[in-house]
């Protein structure tokens, strides 16, 4: 309803501003007559000469004269030429209320020629002489020719917020013909912004009021009329009791010359009173004449507003009965979606008890390393980080992964690396972290068709690992990371050791990658964290920031004075603290292990 009303009114407007500009277009292109031509060059004499003498106020009102002519005739651009030497003028001279007349004769000549956004610049200078005048009649004036301009300009919400402030002055000096002007910008202003609840509330109100200040022009032409009627009455009578006085004289009066003269006068008298009863018929007449105009207005105009009730209401309705239909259709594909998502909620929660399978359980771990522990707390139900662990005769293998995304798409990328690793570790039995990384991202590269960017099925996808192997044998650890760092902790000194820059897989354009191995002697008691981005990166705290991975290397180093075993507790209880009501943005994975001397 409310796009047919916005309809209707924008193709009216439309209308009607292409007639004016069309108008406007062809006034401008025709030559000024030559007589008002001929006024426009003496005025220009006239303030020329008046310049030079130093009479400014008079060049002044030549000038002003030669502005209104270019206007009337719709020559624009001379009108404001001419305006802006008068404002010059009166600027130079200190004339604030002349100034301020020609800022407002220059804002109407723009939204003549519809610059509204030039009307509204100097509407605005014009408003702030008159807040210096604290006339608030004048002041209302001034606020509802720039509210007009932002509602001609588009800017509905300026528009509305001057109108309000309009209103309310208008409303304190009880001006009943501002207060409609204000009801009606309001309304034109909300209509525009689709707002169709209060644009009908202001139309109403602009209805009413302007039903009171019909009324008010109807009782005072009545009041006139019967005024003149009085007036009439009174000269009738007048004239009706110089008719009897002179009776009285001719009755009175035995001189025939003197009788010929008083019913000379009498006849006189009786044509004063014919001529005054015929002005009093012909008032009588025009008074009934404009009663009549008054009342057929007033008709016209409840008609008007009875046919704009209808089509509303009638619009009303049939938006009413297309939103049940649209309610109703949106209540079926809302169930339908409804059973879509729970068929894919079901999917994603059977692939996350496959992904729980394929990872290895941390009781195995510890089974060969007594002190570790993971803590792994998916985002959602599935995971794009994921952890890996192996064994081959005295060695250990331990990975921490990083998958691209999170969710389903995360997931099945830690499904491919999971596969890739056993087939590179365990079967290949390829145990030298450098390598193992190598053999991943050119595994991963092929699998997913990265050495092919142009073709259909290439994918930028990989992931960030740390994968470390532990030699009982040696009582060393030899590690290996693709865009990953690891914590390490020896004899209460932390450090930190930064991998290669490279990710495994989504390297496109790089056709060899080799990773760097780092080999950590185990002679002392060592504490070693793996982890991926997840926990530093959580949004939390008073102030809703990230944990940063200055305050997680601080944690790490001030876990070390409780017993190894709190350890995975302790960062768990810190992570939920931190996050408190705040969304998880990402998975967290931290593997702990610490290796004594």
């Amino acid at each position: 309803m409310r796009k047919s009303l916005s309809y209707l009114y924008k193709l009216f407007c439309i209308i009607l501003l292409s007639l004016f500009f069309t108008n406007s277009a062809q006034a401008q292109s025709k030559k000024l007559p030559e007589q008002v031509q001929i006024q426009i060059d003496n005025y220009k004499n006239n303030a020329f000469k008046n310049r030079n003498i130093g009479n400014d106020n008079a060049a002044a009102t030549y000038l002003n004269k030669i502005a209104y002519l270019y206007w009337e005739y719709f020559i624009y651009d001379e009108a404001v030429n001419y305006f802006e030497q008068v404002l010059q003028i009166n600027e130079s001279l200190g004339n604030n209320i002349g100034v301020q007349k020609v800022l407002d004769n220059i804002g109407f000549v723009y939204s003549d020629m519809g610059r509204h956004d030039k009307a509204i610049e100097y509407f605005t200078k014009s408003l702030e002489k008159l807040n210096l005048t604290k006339n608030k009649k004048q002041i209302a004036t001034g606020i509802s020719n720039v509210a007009l301009a932002y509602t001609n300009n588009g800017q509905s919400d300026m528009a509305i917020e001057k109108a309000l402030m309009g209103l309310e002055i208008s409303k304190n000096i009880q001006d009943f013909k501002l207060m409609r002007s204000f009801y009606g910008i309001l309304y034109e202003s909300y209509e525009k912004k689709g707002d169709k609840d209060k644009s009908v509330k202001y139309f109403g109100l602009y209805s009413s009021i302007d039903k009171h200040i019909q009324r008010q022009l109807f009782n005072e032409k009545e009041k006139q009329n019967n005024q003149r009627m009085s007036e009439m009455k009174n000269q009738k009578d007048k004239a009706v009791q110089e008719k009897e006085l002179k009776e009285v004289e001719l009755v009175k009066t035995q001189d025939n010359l003197k009788k010929s003269q008083l019913e000379i006068d009498l006849l006189n008298a009786e044509n004063i009173a014919k001529e005054a009863n015929l002005k009093a018929q012909k008032a009588q007449l025009k008074a009934n004449e404009e009663k009549q105009k008054a009342q057929r207005r007033l008709i016209y105009f409840i008609s008007a507003v009875f046919v704009f009730l209808c089509v509303f209401s009638f619009l009303i309705f049939r938006q009413m009965q297309e939103k049940k239909k649209a309610n109703k259709k949106l209540q079926e594909l809302y169930s339908e979606i409804e059973k879509k998502n729970i068929q894919i909620l079901d999917s994603i929660n059977y692939a996350s008890h496959i992904q729980e399978a394929i990872l290895p359980y941390e009781k195995q771990l510890k089974e060969k390393l007594e002190n570790a522990f993971i803590l792994f707390k998916p985002r959602d139900i599935v995971s794009g980080d994921f952890y890996w662990h192996s064994y081959y005769e005295d060695k250990v293998f331990i990975a921490a992964i990083d998958c691209t995304g999170h969710g389903v798409p995360g997931a099945f990328m830690s499904m491919i690396g999971n596969t890739l690793l056993n087939e590179i570790v365990n079967e290949k039995k390829i145990h030298n972290p450098a390598e193992v990384l190598k053999q991943l991202n050119d595994k991963v590269k092929f699998t997913l068709n990265q050495d092919n960017p142009d073709s259909e099925g290439f994918s930028e996808d990989g992931m960030d690992i740390t994968f470390c192997c532990y030699s009982e044998k040696d009582n060393t650890l030899e590690l290996a990371m693709a865009n990953h760092s690891i914590c390490i902790i020896q004899n209460g000194e932390l450090q930190i050791v930064e991998g290669d820059i490279f990710s495994v897989g989504g390297n496109v354009g790089f056709s060899d990658i080799s990773f760097s191995n780092y080999k950590i002697n185990l002679d002392t008691e060592t504490t070693v964290y793996m982890y991926s981005d997840g926990f530093q990166d959580q949004f939390g705290g008073e102030k809703q920031q990230k944990y940063m991975s200055t305050r997680f290397v601080n944690f790490f180093q001030s876990l070390q004075d409780k017993p190894f075993n709190e350890h995975q507790s302790i960062l768990e209880n810190e992570f939920l603290s931190w996050k408190g009501d705040s969304k998880q943005i990402d998975d967290v994975l931290i593997i702990g292990l610490r290796f004594n001397a």
